[in-house]
C-alpha cells in the first residue's frame, strides 16, 4: 500500500535540519558546534558526524529543499558535500555560509510538524532612533493573539515594561509570516517599554508555553 504523504518516512536529521531553519536561516557554523542544539537554541539534536552532517545537506540541496550560499545575501548555491564542509570553515566578518527552506523544503516540514500557524507568533525588539525609548513588535495571527502575546510581556518580569498607552496596531494583508511562508492576513502591535527591575523569581514562574507544532522525535 502507497504511503500518505504525511505518513513518508523521512530520516530525522532531515527534519530536524529543516525545523532548525523554519523562522530564519542558519549559519552552517552553527551546526557543527560542539552541542549544536545549544547554539542553535532547540531542545536536542541527533548525534551526527561532520560527514554525515554534509552528506545530508548536499542531499537537501539537490532534492530542491533548501538552498545553501552566503549570507546574507550570496548567489552562488553550493551543492556537493565538499563545498559544504569547506562554506563551514570560511566565516568572514560581515558573512558566512548559511542554508535556507525553499517553499518544497517548507512544504515538507509542515507536512510532519502540524504547525497551528494560528499559534504562531514572533515577538521582540525593533531598532530604534538612539534615545528613544526601547520599541517592540508583535506579530499574530489575529489581534487576540497579539494583545496575548502583550500581556504576556507585561507579566514576565524582564526589565522592559510595556506602555499600554503606547500600543499601535495594524492588520496585515498578506502576512508574510516567516521569509518563506505567507498567510492571507495577520496582526502587528508596536508599543514602547520603559525600565524596571528585573525580577527573576518572577521570570522563572512563567509556565513554558506549549509548542505550536509537533517537533521531530529523535
Amino acid at each position: 500500500m502507497t504511503q500518505s504523504p504525511e505518513n513518508e518516512k523521512v530520516d530525522p536529521l532531515y527534519l530536524w535540519l529543516l525545523e532548525v531553519a523554519m523562522e530564519l536561516p542558519t549559519p552552517l557554523h552553527m551546526l557543527a558546534e560542539p552541542n549544536p542544539h545549544v547554539a542553535l537554541n532547540m531542545q536536542d539534536d541527533p548525534r551526527f558526524s561532520r560527514e554525515e552532517l554534509c552528506e545530508r545537506l548536499s542531499e537537501l540541496a539537490e532534492r530542491g529543499l533548501i538552498r545553501i550560499h552566503e549570507l546574507p545575501d550570496g548567489f552562488e548555491e553550493l551543492f556537493s558535500p565538499e563545498e559544504i564542509s569547506r562554506a563551514i570553515d570560511a566565516r568572514r566578518p560581515r558573512s558566512y555560509f548559511g542554508y535556507e527552506l525553499t517553499p518544497e523544503g517548507g512544504a515538507l516540514w509542515e507536512r510532519h510538524a502540524r504547525p497551528d500557524w494560528s499559534r504562531y507568533v514572533n515577538a521582540g525588539e525593533e531598532p530604534g532612533p538612539a534615545g528613544t525609548p526601547d520599541a517592540w513588535v508583535i506579530e499574530a495571527a489575529s489581534l487576540e493573539a497579539a494583545e496575548e502575546e502583550f500581556r504576556f510581556h507585561e507579566a514576565l518580569g524582564d526589565e522592559n515594561q510595556p506602555v499600554p498607552e503606547s500600543k499601535r496596531g495594524e492588520e496585515l494583508a498578506p502576512w508574510q509570516i516567516t521569509y518563506w511562508k505567507t498567510l492571507p492576513r495577520g496582526y502587528r502591535l508596536r508599543y514602547t517599554t520603559v525600565p524596571r527591575p528585573r525580577d527573576t523569581q518572577r521570570m522563572m514562574s512563567v509556565p513554558a508555553r506549549a509548542p505550536w507544532y509537533t517537533r521531530v522525535g529523535l
